[in-house]
C-alpha cells in the first residue's frame, strides 16, 4: 500500500463525493471496501460523508482499496485515474482573505444567520436554474480547475488566479452544463476554447480575468453586469463547482456580514465553493465575483465555534476595472 498526503485524501475526498452524492452510496461502498462501517460517522453532505469514509480507509490503510473500488465501477474515469497515481486534479486555490471584518460576537453572528425568513416563492428555484446556465467549470491544461460565468457581450469572467495570464490560457477550455439531470445521469457537455487571440483582460489586485471564448455560446445565456447596492444583512447565493466538481448551488442561508472597500464578506453554513463563482442576490442580481474563504474562530468569543467566512469581489468595482480595460 502507498502513502497517501493528507492534501491528495482531500482531493480524493472531492472526487468519491462527486461520484457518489447520496449517504447510501457512501455505505454501500465503505462495506465493499471492508472498512469498519461502525466507526464511521456517514453524514447526509456528501462532503462531509466521504471526509469521513476516506479518513477512515486512511486509519485502515485502504484507501487505494477505495480508489480500487470506485475504478471497478467507474472505468476511465480521469479523476480517479490521476487520483490513483496520487496526482488527483488540483482545484484552484484562492488567497488568504487578509481581515475578517464582519460581528465578532457569536449573538451578533446568530442574529445576522438567523432573523429573517428564509421563505422564497417557487419561482426563484426556477430563475436560478436560469442564471445557472451560464456558469462554467474552466479546467486548465495543467489539470487544475474553478469557475467561471458567461457575462454582457459574450465575456468570461473568472479570477485572475485561476487565469493569471496569457499563458494560462493556451490548453484551458470551458465547460458548460457539467452537472446531473434529474434522473441522476451527467448532462450532455458543451465545451469551448478560449480565443487566445483576444488578449487577457485582468487585474491581480481585484482578482478578475476577462477572456472571449471561440465559437458561439449565447445559448446558454449571459449575467449582467450592473452596478448594484450591497448591505450587511442581505441573503446571497452561490453557484458553483466545489473542487472542480458537478456544478452545485449554495443558497438562503449565506448572509452579508459586511460591504466596503470593494470588497464583500459574507457567512455560509455550507462548504466553500471554487473560485469564480458568481455572487447573487436574493432576485438573482449579480452582486459580486467570489474569490476567497476560509475558516474563522471569532475573536473574543466565549466558545470555540467556527464560522465560515467567504469574501467576493464587488461586481461594481468590477464594472470600474472593466471599463478602463474592455475585452
Amino acid at each position: 500500500m502507498t502513502e497517501w498526503t493528507q492534501s491528495e485524501l482531500n482531493s480524493l475526498n472531492r472526487i468519491l463525493a462527486n461520484l457518489y452524492p447520496m449517504i447510501g452510496d457512501g455505505v454501500r461502498v465503505a462495506k465493499g471496501v471492508g472498512l469498519s462501517t461502525a466507526q464511521i460517522a456517514f453524514d447526509n453532505k456528501a462532503i462531509n460523508n466521504w471526509f469521513a469514509i476516506v479518513q477512515r480507509a486512511k486509519q485502515e490503510t485502504r484507501a487505494d482499496d477505495l480508489v480500487a473500488f470506485a475504478l471497478d465501477e467507474n472505468p476511465g474515469d480521469q479523476a480517479l485515474l490521476q487520483a490513483k497515481q496520487h496526482a488527483p486534479p488540483p482545484p484552484v486555490e484562492g488567497p488568504a482573505t487578509a481581515n475578517w471584518s464582519g460581528a465578532t460576537a457569536p449573538a451578533q453572528l446568530e442574529k445576522i444567520l438567523g432573523d429573517k425568513s428564509t421563505l422564497v416563492p417557487i419561482s426563484y428555484l426556477e430563475l436560478g436554474l436560469v442564471r445557472a446556465r451560464s456558469v462554467v467549470r474552466i479546467k486548465r491544461a495543467d489539470g487544475s480547475s474553478g469557475t467561471g460565468f458567461m457575462t454582457t457581450g459574450g465575456i468570461l469572467i473568472t479570477n485572475n488566479h485561476v487565469l493569471p495570464d496569457g499563458a494560462s490560457l493556451a490548453g484551458t477550455v470551458v465547460q458548460f452544463n457539467y452537472q446531473r439531470t434529474v434522473a441522476g445521469l451527467d448532462a450532455p457537455l458543451d465545451q469551448f476554447d478560449i480565443d487566445t487571440a483576444v488578449p487577457l483582460r485582468t487585474s491581480k489586485d481585484n482578482d478578475w480575468s476577462a477572456v472571449r471564448i471561440k465559437g458561439d455560446a449565447s445559448k446558454w445565456g449571459e449575467l449582467e453586469l450592473k452596478p448594484m447596492t450591497v448591505k450587511a444583512g442581505d441573503h446571497v447565493n452561490i453557484i458553483q463547482h466545489p473542487g472542480g466538481a458537478q456544478k452545485q448551488i449554495s443558497f438562503v442561508a449565506n448572509v452579508v456580514a459586511f460591504v466596503g472597500g470593494g470588497r464583500v464578506q459574507y457567512l455560509t453554513d455550507t462548504l466553500p465553493g471554487s473560485s469564480g463563482s458568481p455572487v447573487f442576490d436574493t432576485d438573482w442580481n449579480l452582486i459580486a465575483l467570489h474569490h476567497s474563504g476560509g475558516w474563522l474562530t471569532e475573536p473574543n468569543a466565549p466558545t470555540k465555534s467556527t464560522y465560515y467566512r467567504n469574501e467576493g469581489i464587488a461586481i461594481d468595482t468590477i464594472i470600474q476595472d472593466l471599463a478602463a480595460k474592455p475585452v
